[in-house]
């Protein structure tokens, strides 16, 4: 007769070993590992949510801002992108806004048009020389660094490199 893979009966005893599986025990291990796989399961999809693609490398663009014989020196232009990138399930589309001024048409700085402090546009004020964000009136001298308000960084100054006689930047 067998024992359908259960542990041999104690002659002494006359019970099965005492160290042998009991169907309660048995399910109570199932639950509690199923529970816990579940649990595992979806405490790591409830924090890859919280911390969206956050852990993720951000591909990098080489946007076109313009052709250096149209940026004249020592005034502010403004350009516009749009890119193709890829977000941690999907490719998306990205709307950017740069500004590009030289003073000495040779070197260029790029700056990315996003404000620090909740991400809004900033503007260039030819009247004022600073660059004004419109939701909570921050103020960035034309080198982007902060010279009033709310925003607690300078806005991002991006890399640059001229292909060709047109400017580019890293975005």
């Amino acid at each position: 007769m067998s024992n359908h893979g259960l542990p041999p009966l104690d002659p002494q005893k006359g019970s099965w070993d005492e160290e042998a599986l009991s169907r309660r025990r048995f399910l109570e291990l199932g639950f509690w590992s199923a529970a816990g796989a579940a649990g595992l399961t979806v405490g790591g999809a409830g924090l890859r949510f919280l911390a969206g693609n956050s852990f993720d490398p951000k591909p990098e663009h080489w946007v076109e801002v313009g052709a250096v014989a149209d940026l004249p020196s020592g005034r502010v232009h403004r350009a516009a992108y749009k890119v193709r990138t890829t977000d941690v399930w999907r490719e998306v589309e990205k709307v950017g806004l740069l500004y590009a001024f030289s003073d000495d048409g040779a070197e260029y700085t790029v700056l990315e048009a996003t404000c620090s402090h909740l991400g809004c546009n900033v503007h260039w004020r030819e009247e004022s020389g600073h660059f004004a964000c419109p939701c909570h009136n921050g103020a960035f001298t034309r080198e982007g660094e902060v010279v009033s308000g709310p925003p607690p960084a300078p806005l991002r100054q991006l890399s640059t490199k001229i292909e060709n006689g047109i400017l580019l930047a890293l975005v």
